[in-house]
């Protein structure tokens, strides 16, 4: 299914063949090596590069020691650390525009425009029954408390409740009630948790920030006031714009909503990183892939693949200066 294999480096055949060795002399030990912390930042859609990120981590045989993860990210780390990581990979290729559309259960009346339901049902296929004290290392997904702001950490009980609660969009999908607390998605108050494999003493903390090459989202700029537009006044298509003005696609509801977040994860990951950086930064370049365009699995796992391939040789480093 997978075609990591034409993209194995040398070093992986050799190690296939056995060690090489000059004039009978044995190769010397390998260096004893620190386990890595993943931190996987939220990013809507951008989110499956997490998927090529784990897959060349494992490829170059790098452990993994724990995951705290955010919205996409708990999703991708959680199904990752229970061992499901093919099965999500496979359902997130198989995704086109119109499969998509399928999943969303609109619901009107509810606190989110969909319910969510389809792509429980979905989970519930692969991770019926996991919870957090089956896993073999520790895991951690990130949610936000709608009444109180407060940062909630999901660390115990049923994963299929923790991921869904970490990437519960506001105003897209219903909030999770969570043993009396009413939780959203954890990239409001800690879009790259960071702070969470510090707390658990991990020693070399490597971050994945899906937003890296957003350019200008802070940017100050002074700007003049013109006359108000009202929607109704617009010209029709066809008709004379008087203000000269482009035109401009119209982002529909879910499309404001989701273009604000990401804003806000934006601020708040510039901050929070500033303050608790990681000892590394992984940063696949995908500003050119929507947050809502979940169907382009294929290159955003790709691109996290690349990315984190390049950076190995300084991850292998880092772990031998931290052992």
């Amino acid at each position: 299914m997978l075609e990591w294999a034409s993209l194995r480096s040398r070093s992986d055949v050799q190690e296939a063949n056995g060690p090489a060795s000059s004039g009978g002399v044995p190769e010397p030990k390998s260096a004893k090596k620190t386990a890595i912390s993943l931190a996987l930042g939220g990013g809507c859609a951008r989110g499956w590069a997490h998927i090529g990120v784990l897959r060349a981590l494992d490829e170059a045989g790098i452990e993994v020691s724990m995951i705290a993860g955010t919205s996409i990210g708990a999703l991708v780390g959680g199904c990752y650390i229970a061992g499901k990581l093919d099965e999500l990979e496979e359902f997130a290729r198989s995704l086109t525009k119109r499969r998509i559309f399928g999943l969303l259960d609109l619901n009107l009346r509810g606190s989110g425009l969909f319910g969510g339901m389809k792509l429980d049902a979905r989970l519930r296929e692969n991770m019926a029954g996991i919870r957090f004290e089956d896993l073999s290392k520790p895991f951690v997904a990130v949610a936000s408390e709608i009444r109180t702001g407060h940062e909630i950490w999901l660390s115990s009980g049923s994963m299929i409740t923790a991921m869904r609660a970490s990437y519960a969009l506001p105003g897209v999908f219903e909030p999770v009630n969570c043993n009396g607390r009413v939780l959203v998605d954890g990239a409001l108050v800690n879009p790259v948790p960071v702070s969470v494999c510090r707390a658990y003493e991990q020693p070399l903390v490597v971050a994945i920030n899906l937003h890296y090459d957003l350019f200008g989202r802070a940017a100050v700029i002074k700007h003049s006031a013109g006359e108000l537009v009202i929607e109704s006044d617009a010209p029709r298509p066809g008709q004379a714009n008087p203000q000269h003005q482009p035109h401009q696609t119209r982002l529909g509801i879910t499309g404001v909503m989701v273009e604000a977040f990401n804003i806000i994860q934006d601020r708040i990951s510039r901050a929070r990183l500033a303050g608790d950086p990681p000892d590394m930064s992984l940063q696949p370049k995908l500003s050119h892939i929507g947050l809502t365009e979940f169907h382009r699995a294929d290159e955003a796992i790709r691109l996290g693949y690349e990315a984190t391939m390049s950076q190995i040789s300084e991850l292998t480093r880092l772990q031998t200066v931290l052992a």
